[in-house]
């Protein structure tokens, strides 16, 4: 009887810390989910039938939109291969909020080179974008730079008969190319995907207003969980 009442305690114990285990490993890999909003400011500028000028000013409201969590700027310099092709190279720099009820930041400092290619189709109706970026991320308490390679796709479509109306898509994946040794979700692999949906307003050649929705998925390691944010995401355009 002593044997099995042992056996049986023995059991229970065990039944016990593999229950433990296992949930403490779904909480930890369970995913998180935020709801933000993101309001870009960009303007697009002509310099010379080449080189082009580009600034971005961006706020991102986070934690359940209920505070500032992200300041940017990012200027840029282009150069225009054809009415279809540009080179870019330019920088960002980044204030990111650590915490709801602290006043500590995280600065990152960024550089980075693009290619763009813009064309359109169908009598001008139809606006198609492929834009490749290499960036350089100078992140806290880090030597050496974390690279990431990032590309997009954007598609517009003209309403037919309201043509400052139209409908916008994009597809964005980030691929980091090299593992950061200070943080463990930096390491080499897809990073995250941005999908977008929306519609846009010209209100002249020179501003155009989009907003619609964003779905952010950001892979993490383990034991962190993927992190989905749902992003209403309204673009200030200006074209001179």
């Amino acid at each position: 009887m002593m044997s099995l009442k042992y056996q049986t305690n023995r059991f229970n114990v065990v039944v016990m810390i593999i229950t433990v285990m296992a949930t403490a490993n779904v909480q930890a890999t369970t995913p998180t989910s935020d709801f933000q909003t993101w309001v870009p400011v960009n303007i697009n500028v002509k310099l010379t039938d080449q080189l082009r000028g580009f600034l971005e000013f961006q706020q991102r409201i986070g934690n359940d939109n209920s505070h500032l969590t992200s300041s940017m700027i990012r200027p840029a310099l282009g150069w225009a291969i054809n009415p279809q092709a540009t080179l870019w190279a330019g920088y960002l720099a980044s204030i990111d909020s650590t915490s709801v009820t602290s006043n500590h930041y995280l600065i990152e400092n960024r550089a980075f080179q693009g290619f763009t290619w813009k064309d359109t189709a169908n009598e001008k109706q139809f606006i198609w974008e492929v834009r490749n970026r290499l960036e350089e991320r100078f992140l806290p308490r880090n030597s050496d730079p974390s690279i990431r390679w990032r590309t997009r796709v954007r598609v517009e479509q003209l309403i037919p008969s309201y043509s400052s109306w139209s409908v916008i898509a994009s597809d964005e994946m980030f691929v980091n190319l090299n593992d950061n040794a200070h943080n463990a979700q930096l390491q080499a692999g897809a990073q995250q995907n941005r999908a977008y949906m929306g519609f846009g307003y010209r209100f002249a050649p020179e501003f155009q207003v989009e907003t619609g929705f964003l779905y952010q998925h950001i892979w993490k390691k383990d034991p962190a969980g993927d992190q989905n944010n749902k992003v209403w995401m309204t673009n200030l355009n200006f074209n001179f």
